[in-house]
């Protein structure tokens, strides 16, 4: 059996219900994980809106789910019940898998798994005027609500549940990088990079250089660059096995891949 990354450590950083899977994935090619949750979610600081959303679907056309956290926050206010009519549609695997826990199969899910890919696959099925509720997260980005009201539709964002850092947070990091370099470390989210470097607060350039991100795709990315870092490895595609991937070939490549990504200084 090949294990490419034996030996290597990976602090895998998603919330702790979801860190499962990238972490089996990592593990099975070698490396030697260890887990750092970076996020908690928590309920909406006004449920109400929520509420009254869920109790509103006859009103709408589509109900589209940018996230599985979504899914989960959502589905329970309606018992998993959802009118006939509506359409339902998924921005990945991850969040069509979540639907079907819910016996909820998805009539569109977005070969790419960003609200980009998300807003391309659902224009050509949104005439104008058609109601689309969208639960999201607190900081969701506006691209997707904007694009589908550029269509003629009419969207509808809903706050279904924001995010927090874990109370053991701190320590768990101190214990991970206090005597030893941070290395290879994932982010699946811009909101978990903003939350990585809040950790180490004033340190934080000094620690810096030591960073090797591994990062899921062009949105953490972004983050990550404003931030001054240069992602060592991304994924070409989403989900766990997308991420091992990109750290398989960063180290592959050789010697240079084993150093930080290459900084920019944040402006």
């Amino acid at each position: 059996m090949t294990v490419p990354l034996r030996g290597l450590r990976v602090v895998v950083t998603r919330a702790e219900h979801q860190a499962g899977g990238l972490a089996e994935a990592f593990a099975a090619a070698g490396a030697q994980v260890e887990l750092l949750p970076l996020l908690e979610v928590i309920p909406p600081a006004d449920p109400r809106p929520l509420e009254r959303a869920a109790s509103e679907l006859a009103l709408y056309d589509w109900l589209v789910f940018s996230s599985s956290n979504a899914v989960e926050a959502f589905l329970p206010l309606t018992g998993g019940a959802l009118p006939e009519r509506l359409r339902v549609a998924a921005v990945g695997p991850a969040t069509a898998a979540a639907l079907r826990t819910w016996e909820i199969e998805p009539f569109l899910v977005a070969r790419r798994s960003e609200a980009e890919g998300l807003l391309g696959d659902l224009a050509p099925h949104v005439d104008r005027g058609r109601r689309i509720l969208l639960p999201q997260a607190a900081d969701a980005r506006s691209t997707l609500a904007e694009g589908l009201a550029q269509l003629g539709a009419e969207p509808v964002s809903v706050v279904a549940y924001d995010k927090g850092l874990p109370a053991e947070a701190p320590r768990c990091a101190a214990e991970l990088f206090g005597a030893a370099e941070i290395g290879w470390v994932t982010f699946t989210s811009p909101r978990i990079v903003r939350h990585f470097i809040e950790l180490f607060a004033g340190d934080w350039e000094r620690r810096r250089p030591e960073l090797r991100a591994a990062s899921i795709g062009p949105v953490t990315t972004t983050e990550l660059r404003q931030r001054g870092v240069e992602p060592a490895a991304e994924a070409a595609r989403p989900g766990d096995d997308g991420m091992v991937e990109a750290v398989v070939r960063a180290v592959e490549t050789g010697p240079e891949a084993q150093r930080p990504g290459r900084l920019s200084r944040t402006p």
